[in-house]
């Protein structure tokens, strides 16, 4: 009797049984499904905190020209990297660009200023930077986000209002034609924008597109977008945001 006991133990040890192997199977591709979704979600609400990073730091400057009556300078330079980090900074207009980014560098090493402000940058460890980046209308990032994936393609902003060409009634957007590296606030060079402190207004347009990436950089077919835009004699930060094709509908919306 303990020799057939001890026989049907060394059997049942040898190996496993289907629905063990289907259970294991089973927990594998939950947390499979799990990971997925975390990373998409992630694209996602990385791409719509940066909107808000950048459209915070924007919303600082002209509250400072309205607070002052003063003109204010928006100064731009670097790129999404930690070699030559990107970096907004802005001052009173009075000063030359060298003078605010001398400021803002030594506000970046630890210092201080009581005459310029750095409500942006880029940080290597930011968990929205880590997912999302701003990117240029011809770069890889924004053509590979464009891409058809499984689900379908993201809809090409120019083709919706108020980016569209020859709208109702054969009139173009009031932001048609915008959507351009030469309309960049970040274009990798020094460049400057100013706020009126008299007006209260931008005094120039400019647009900020965004893109959802992977931990090494690079934009996956149909994945999230963003894009904020700013209008000549407008005091407004217009933000825009499609979830992609991979995860939503494909379609720019205003947020």
């Amino acid at each position: 009797m303990s020799q057939t006991i001890r026989t049907a133990r060394t059997t049942r040890s040898s190996g496993y049984t289907m629905l063990e192997l289907m259970l294991v199977m089973g927990i594998i591709g939950v947390l499979s499904m799990v990971g997925v979704t975390q990373v998409r979600t992630q694209n996602s609400g990385a791409v719509r905190g940066l909107l808000d990073e950048v459209e915070g730091a924007l919303a600082n400057a002209h509250q400072a020209a309205v607070a002052t009556g003063r003109d204010v300078a928006i100064v731009t330079w670097g790129t999404w990297d930690v070699a030559t980090p990107m970096v907004l900074a802005y001052g009173e207009a009075s000063l030359e660009d060298s003078a605010i980014r001398s400021a803002a560098t030594s506000i970046l090493g630890g210092g201080a200023s009581a005459t310029v402000s750095v409500p942006f940058h880029f940080q290597a460890g930011d968990r929205n930077q880590a997912s999302a980046r701003v990117v240029r209308v011809t770069s890889n990032q924004w053509t590979n986000v464009m891409q058809a994936c499984s689900t379908g393609t993201n809809i090409d902003i120019n083709t919706v209002a108020p980016f569209v060409t020859g709208g109702g009634g054969g009139v173009n957007g009031i932001m048609n034609g915008l959507v351009t590296d030469d309309h960049l606030l970040f274009p990798e060079s020094d460049h400057r924008v100013l706020v009126s402190g008299g007006s209260r207004r931008f005094t120039s347009t400019f647009v900020i597109p965004i893109v959802g990436t992977t931990t090494s950089g690079s934009a996956l077919p149909g994945g999230p977008m963003g894009l904020i835009v700013v209008l000549q004699n407008g005091a407004a930060i217009y933000k825009f945001y499609n979830p992609g094709s991979r995860d939503g509908d494909g379609q720019w919306r205003r947020i």
